[in-house]
C-alpha cells in the first residue's frame, strides 16, 4: 500500500490531505550523507512532530540478536553525548514543552518521535540528532534495562493473543521465524553487551538507513536548513541488507488448536492463512490484494452473505474478516471468523466445523477466481477502489499521526514512490487481475488453519483431543508457541 522517494515529482504527487488541513505538499530532500528528509506542512495548530525512522526491527534479526532492537530502543532514551543521563534527557524534553514522545520497534521499522510547540522545531531536531548520532550505552544502565525488557517480554510471551499469533507465525515461516517476532528469547537479552549494541548501531542506525520526518506548523525550508545543520555531519556505511533471503512458501497442512483458559465463552475463533506477496518483490500484486481485501470485507457483500448461509454456525458477519497487511518480508493473507458454541443447529464437533468452514471458504474463493465480476457484482470493483483511496486520504488528515504512522511505516516497508503512486495503481486494478491473484495465492495453495477456544469448552467436548489427532491438529501451549522453544534453545 504506500511510500518512496520520487524527488522532484513527489511534491506534486503527495499533494494535500482529504479535508484540506495540509497547507502544502509533502516536501523531500536527501542530504549528502544519504539521510532522507520529509516535511508535511499543516498549519491547523502550532505544533510540530519530529520523527526519526529506521528500516529494521524483526525483519533484520537473526537467531542470536533477536530481541536486541527492542533493547536498543530502550537504551536510546538513556543518555548520549549531550545528555549524559536519563534525568538530563527528560529535562530537555520538559524544557521544550514536549506534548508527546515515544519510540516503537516493529516488524519492519524502528521509530522515535516527539511533538513540540512549532517554535521549538530546531531544538527538537537538535535533540534527536544527539540521540541517534551519539548514544552512550552505559554498562550499569544496560544491566538495569535488561531486567525491564525481560519483564516486558515475559508479559508478552504469556499473553494468549501473542501465544496464538506466534504459534502460527513460527510454523508459517520455519526458515527464518526470528524475523516474525520482535522480542526474541530472554537469553538474548540477558547476554546482550555494550559491544553488541555498538555493532547494531554501526550497521542499522546510520543515515542511509534512516529518514527524518517533520510534520505540522512548519516551513519546509526552515526544517531542511535545521536538518542539514544538525544531521548533516552524521556518518555511516552502506544501507544493510534486510529481509533476505526471502521467506519461502508456507508449509502445507498446518493445523493448530489452542485451548485458552482466558478466552471468551460462547464462541471459538477460526483463522486461515495463506502466503501473500512481498511488497518489493511482487509489487503489483500488493495493490490487487488491497482491492480484493476490500471486496471480501464488505459487511453486505456477496462473500460474507455466502459464508453466513453456508458456513457451519458462524457467529456474526461483522466478525468475519479478510486482510492483507502489506509487508516487505513474509506477506500473508488472513481470514478470521467466530463459530458460535452451544448452538444445537451447528451439530458437528467443533474441529469438524472448522474443516467444513475450510471447504466452504475454498468453494467461495474458487468462484471468485473463476469470475469475480459475476460473484461480487460489476459495480463493486469501483466502490472498493473509492473506499480504499478515501481511507488512504484520511490517513493524511492529522500531521502527527501521518508522520509517525503512515509516512514512517510506508517509508520503511516499501518506499515513498510506492505511496505516491498508490491511488493511481489501485484505480487501475481490473477484474482480470483480481481473478488471477485469487488463483495464484488462494486457490489450491498451502494454507494454515487455527482454532482458539476456551479451555473449558475444549474440555467439555467429548473426544476433542482424539479428534484433533485424527484431523492432524497440533495442540498449542505457552511452551511450544514461540520459535526459540522449537529451535534448540533459539539458535541454529
Amino acid at each position: 500500500m504506500r511510500l518512496g522517494a520520487r524527488r522532484a515529482a513527489l511534491a506534486l504527487l503527495l499533494a494535500i490531505a482529504a479535508l484540506g488541513l495540509f497547507a502544502g505538499p509533502l516536501a523531500h530532500r536527501k542530504l549528502g550523507n544519504g539521510l532522507e528528509v520529509f516535511v508535511a506542512e499543516n498549519r491547523s495548530v502550532p505544533l510540530a512532530t519530529v520523527c526519526v525512522v529506521f528500516r529494521g526491527g524483526a525483519s533484520a534479526q537473526d537467531p542470536r540478536n533477536a530481541g536486541l532492537f527492542h533493547l536498543y530502543e530502550h537504551m536510546l532514551f538513556k543518555s548520549n553525548a549531550k545528555y549524559p543521563n536519563q534525568a538530563a534527557f527528560v529535562a530537555a524534553l520538559n524544557r521544550m514543552g514536549v506534548a508527546s514522545w515515544n519510540g516503537a520497534t516493529g516488524g519492519e521499522s524502528i521509530e522515535y518521535y516527539i511533538t513540540i510547540p512549532s517554535d521549538k522545531l530546531e531544538e527538537g531536531l537538535e535533540f534527536w540528532s544527539w540521540a541517534v548520532k551519539s548514544p552512550r550505552f552505559d554498562p550499569a544502565e544496560l544491566e538495569s534495562e535488561k531486567e525491564v525488557v525481560i519483564n516486558e517480554i515475559r508479559g508478552y510471551h504469556s499473553d494468549p493473543d501473542q501465544i496464538m499469533h506466534n504459534a502460527l507465525e513460527s510454523r508459517l515461516f520455519p526458515a527464518a521465524p526470528w524475523r516474525r517476532n520482535i522480542d526474541g528469547p530472554e537469553a538474548n537479552i540477558a547476554s546482550a553487551t555494550v559491544e553488541k549494541l555498538e555493532q547494531m548501531r554501526a550497521a542499522y542506525y546510520i543515515p542511509r538507513n534512516a529518514a527524518l520526518l517533520v510534520g505540522g506548523d512548519v516551513s519546509a525550508e526552515r526544517a531542511f536548513a535545521a536538518a542539514e545543520k544538525w544531521f548533516g555531519d552524521w556518518s555511516g556505511g552502506s544501507p544493510p541488507l534486510i529481509g533476505e533471503p526471502p521467506q519461502g512458501p508456507i508449509p502445507g497442512d498446518i493445523r493448530l488448536v489452542y485451548p485458552d483458559a482466558d478466552y471468551y465463552d460462547g464462541v471459538a475463533q477460526v483463522q486461515f492463512r495463506w502466503r501473500g506477496p512481498d511488497v518489493l518483490r511482487q509489487t503489483r500484486d500488493t495493490y490487487v490484494a488491497d482491492i480484493l481485501s476490500f471486496l471480501l470485507s464488505s459487511p453486505v457483500g456477496a462473500f460474507k452473505r455466502a459464508l453466513m448461509e453456508k458456513g457451519p454456525g458462524l457467529y456474526d458477519p461483522e466478525y468475519i474478516s479478510f486482510g492483507y497487511p502489506t509487508e516487505r518480508d513474509g506477506g500473508e493473507f488472513s481470514f478470521g471468523a467466530f463459530l458460535a458454541l452451544g448452538d444445537p443447529a451447528a451439530g458437528a464437533p467443533l474441529l469438524d466445523r472448522v474443516e467444513a468452514l475450510r471447504g466452504v471458504l475454498a468453494d467461495e474463493l474458487a468462484a471468485i477466481a473463476a469470475d469475480p465480476a459475476a460473484y461480487f457484482g460489476p459495480g463493486e470493483l469501483e466502490k472498493a477502489k473509492a473506499k480504499l483511496v478515501d481511507q488512504n486520504l484520511l490517513s493524511e488528515e492529522v500531521a502527527s499521526s501521518f508522520v509517525t504512522g503512515t509516512l514512517a511505516f510506508w517509508w520503511a516497508v516499501a518506499s515513498t514512490d510506492y505511496y505516491s503512486g498508490y491511488e493511481a495503481a489501485c484505480r487501475s486494478v481490473s477484474w482480470k487481475e483480481v481473478a488471477d491473484l485469487a488463483r495464484r495465492y488462494l486457490v489450491g495453495t498451502p494454507q494454515a488453519a487455527s482454532l482458539r477456544v476456551a479451555e473449558a469448552a475444549f474440555d467439555a467436548e467429548p473426544a476433542m483431543g482424539e479428534r484433533a489427532k485424527a484431523l492432524g491438529y497440533e495442540l498449542v501451549t505457552g511452551d511450544n508457541a514461540f520459535w526459540w522453544q522449537r529451535n534448540e534453545g533459539g539458535l541454529r
